[in-house]
């Protein structure tokens, strides 16, 4: 276990380390997701205070599609110049392999979310002082099941042509039960003040654990792929 968990930290700041020192990913990350923000605010107006559900759902669309590209873009370091191929013949669990890609995955999606959430907020004047932890709580849970999905399914596609397009076509999908139920969840709390408690957020941890155990078993199976 222990040496799991080593094998686990090493792999993701590697990753870390290679997005430091280039700042490809993150960089071109957030310009898209503020785009997106900024685009659907002007096409929709943002005057009056936005309740959750249309601030909630305008941000996950900048998550989403943020998302797909962190997830293209790690994935592409481990095919370039057949990386992956000698991180294969290392003596490391498969599901160690999984494990350090998910994680770099979340801390880049987390670094996205607090660059593109405040633009969301400022554009759609969106009161997020009533339930901040609430907000929190309900993204990174659902952040989690996505990113679960999405490092699978980058592994699959990463050696195709059409790996972006392909992947957002495969993830999407798959996610969106995640992305319905934690907007309306977000929405019952700060349009009605709903607790979490008893809401759908233990719906999303249900999820998050399917989708986590399901991509644990079949990464060994996609990486051979």
């Amino acid at each position: 276990m222990t040496r799991a968990i080593r094998h686990i930290t090493m792999l993701t700041l590697k990753d870390l380390r290679i997005e430091a020192r280039g700042r490809q990913t993150i960089g071109l990350v957030v310009v898209l997701a503020v785009l997106i923000v900024v685009v659907l605010a002007l096409g929709l107006g943002s005057g009056g205070g936005s309740g959750g559900l249309t601030a909630t759902a305008i941000l996950w669309v900048a998550y989403l599609f943020g998302g797909v590209l962190i997830f293209e873009k790690t994935m592409a370091v481990e095919r370039h110049d057949d990386a992956l191929a000698g991180l294969l013949l290392a003596p490391i669990d498969r599901g160690s392999i999984y494990a350090a890609k998910l994680l770099a995955n979340l801390v880049l999606m987390f670094a996205l979310a607090l660059v593109v959430t405040p633009v969301g907020i400022m554009f759609f004047q969106f009161d997020l002082s009533v339930a901040p932890g609430g907000f929190a709580l309900v993204m990174a849970v659902s952040m989690i099941g996505y990113a679960a999905v999405g490092t699978l399914f980058a592994a699959l596609t990463s050696s195709t042509r059409l790996a972006g397009g392909l992947l957002a076509m495969l993830v999407f999908p798959i996610t969106l039960p995640v992305v319905l139920i934690s907007t309306r969840v977000l929405a019952n709390l700060f349009e009605h003040g709903t607790s979490l408690a008893g809401s759908g957020l233990a719906l999303l941890i249900a999820f998050d654990l399917m989708f986590l155990a399901a991509s644990w078993l079949v990464f060994d199976v996609v990486l051979e792929a």
